[in-house]
């Protein structure tokens, strides 16, 4: 049985905000993504390990990271967020500040694959 809209906004509000900031919240998301699921990139597909190697190498280059969803719009299994995201280049201290997208399927309240884009930040 399909979740209703508001339980998937609730799932991908808790995956953007709180898993992608560091290791424990990936490791939160672990438990909310299906067996089998995809990190759809411009790479090619990703396993959910792969997709946490992705985020590693994020983290080493941008620390104090944190997202913030703005909204959500659910058809079906589908959703789709647009949020902003911030953070500091472990590089130079430099603020980085910006916007991206997130999409996902869901089924029996787990996401089965996602696809993200983010918008290069000053």
């Amino acid at each position: 049985m399909p979740a209703d809209a508001e339980e998937i906004r609730a799932l991908v509000t808790t995956i953007v905000e709180q898993c992608w900031v560091d290791g424990a919240g990936l490791e939160r998301m672990r438990g909310l993504v299906a067996t089998g699921y995809v990190h759809h990139t411009a790479f090619g597909d990703w396993s959910f390990d792969q997709f946490v190697a992705g985020v590693g190498w994020i983290d080493e280059r941008i620390g104090d990271r944190g997202y913030r969803v703005e909204h959500v719009v659910v058809e079906g299994d589908l959703a789709a967020a647009f949020l902003r995201y911030r953070g500091t280049r472990r590089e130079d201290r430099s603020a980085v500040d910006g916007r991206g997208a997130y999409h996902c399927r869901i089924l029996d309240g787990r996401v089965v694959e996602d696809w993200d884009v983010f918008f290069p930040a000053g």
